[in-house]
């Protein structure tokens, strides 16, 4: 078959990295731990994470991989195909190899090369859970490293601002940072922003603005992108869920400029216990949420 890629398989390719990465980005920052770095006498004391933005945090990392639901999905800006619908049922409570079902494949009934590569996927989440727990435990909330377009960044909680607020929400502005020694430095090619309710203390919505230009597997170049998440009550004993997800962004690729827009829903939500808790021990929070 040879390498060779045509432009719109390569721009589907890169438009799921390009998701991956930026996903990453905001929702590490929406996993993060409260925990301010412990400073020596003789250094100035470190601003405490906002208090509102500490409890949401704390619900969402402490409710993740508790919900089944069916997701269902769509790309736009490639081929009429990928326009199709895709659903999956997600089930964090059974084994890993079921874990993620495919119901329909781009408006297809799955076929079973597609089921055993999702199988494949979900052995894989299996075989890294162990590595993420550890990776997890070696680090402080605040040391919480990210790969975003091969650099690594880190949520700064601690110097979240607010941009608006209201009498039912507050808005912050989270900012990134370089993880390099001596601190790091500001990382500003993107900004997170996440609205908390003030009653329930939990985030109702989430975006990611890409603010410049960055390329993306060598041949790929984004010049804009943005993320949007909703999140949802399902069930008013446990804090809100993501529900529903956009994303644009306008890639060139080889001088093909395409405008690619990701759309995604969730439905159907069941409270479940993880597979990894089966036997009644609770793991380490693994501080990002898988989708």
């Amino acid at each position: 078959m040879g390498l060779s890629l045509s432009p719109s398989r390569r721009c589907y390719c890169t438009m799921h990295r390009i998701r991956r990465r930026i996903l990453l980005a905001v929702l590490a920052a929406l996993c993060l731990p409260p925990c301010a770095p412990a400073q020596a006498p003789s250094e100035p004391a470190m601003p405490a994470t906002p208090s509102l933005l500490a409890d949401a945090f704390n619900k969402l990392m402490e409710n993740q991989g508790h919900w089944a639901f069916t997701q269902t999905q769509a790309f736009d800006g490639l081929t009429a195909k990928l326009k199709r619908e895709t659903v999956l049922r997600v089930d964090p409570s059974i084994t890993y190899a079921e874990q993620i079902k495919p119901l329909v494949i781009e408006g297809e009934p799955p076929t079973p090369g597609k089921l055993e590569e999702f199988r494949r996927i979900g052995e894989r989440l299996a075989r890294r859970r162990p590595r993420d727990e550890r990776d997890t435990s070696a680090h402080r909330g605040d040391e919480l490293r990210i790969s975003l377009n091969f650099r690594t960044v880190t949520p700064d909680l601690a110097h979240a601002a607010v941009v608006s607020q209201d009498e039912k929400s507050v808005t912050y502005e989270v900012p990134l940072r370089t993880s390099d020694e001596g601190g790091g430095s500001a990382f500003d090619e993107f900004q997170v922003t996440a609205r908390v309710n003030r009653a329930r203390r939990e985030f109702e919505h989430a975006t990611i603005r890409q603010r410049s230009p960055m390329r993306v597997e060598l041949v790929a170049k984004v010049s804009d992108a943005e993320i949007d998440c909703e999140f949802t009550s399902v069930d008013p004993k446990f804090p809100a869920v993501i529900t529903k997800e956009t994303q644009q962004a306008t890639v060139r690729i080889l001088f093909v400029k395409r405008v690619l827009k990701f759309a995604m829903k969730r439905s159907d939500f069941k409270r479940v216990t993880p597979y990894d808790e089966r036997f009644g021990v609770k793991l380490g929070p693994i501080r990002t949420i898988q989708f």
